[in-house]
């Protein structure tokens, strides 16, 4: 009876119904939350009325939304530029990338899968990406 010695209690369809303290702070933390995100969204809500009244253009909202086509194009050049140079790495460093990035294995679980001490994939790993930085800027 130790944590309902300070009477703690929430209102459930009009009846108190006696709760311990974790109960108790689990509900206020949500409810909290709740209301934190209500607010958010209330502030980041882009209405046509809200635009209106702050003197904003609904069509420079919508285009400073999107990314430009120039973007999508450097973008998209970038990621060409990426692959060649990943195509030009020696196959162990192309699959120490493999694994790290596209399968989403961490250094540790690589470790315990091939064998070779963490510290060392660590050190694989950042002498690749600057490998790869200096090939992406020729």
């Amino acid at each position: 009876m130790d944590n309902y010695d300070k009477n703690y209690s929430l209102l459930v369809r009009g009846k108190r119904i006696s709760v311990t303290k974790e109960v108790y702070k689990a509900y206020y933390q949500c409810r909290d939350r709740e209301k934190y995100l209500d607010k958010l969204a209330e502030v980041n809500n882009i209405s046509i009325e809200g635009c209106r009244e702050r003197g904003i253009s609904v069509e420079y909202i919508i285009s400073a939304a999107e990314d430009s086509m120039e973007d999508k194009i450097i973008t998209e050049m970038l990621i060409v530029k990426l692959r060649q140079c990943v195509e030009m790495l020696d196959e162990s460093e192309r699959m120490l990338i493999a694994e790290l990035y596209l399968q989403g294995k961490s250094e540790r679980q690589l470790s315990k899968e091939t064998g070779i001490p963490a510290m060392t994939i660590h050190d694989r790993k950042g002498r690749i990406l600057k490998k790869l930085k200096k090939m992406m800027e020729k």
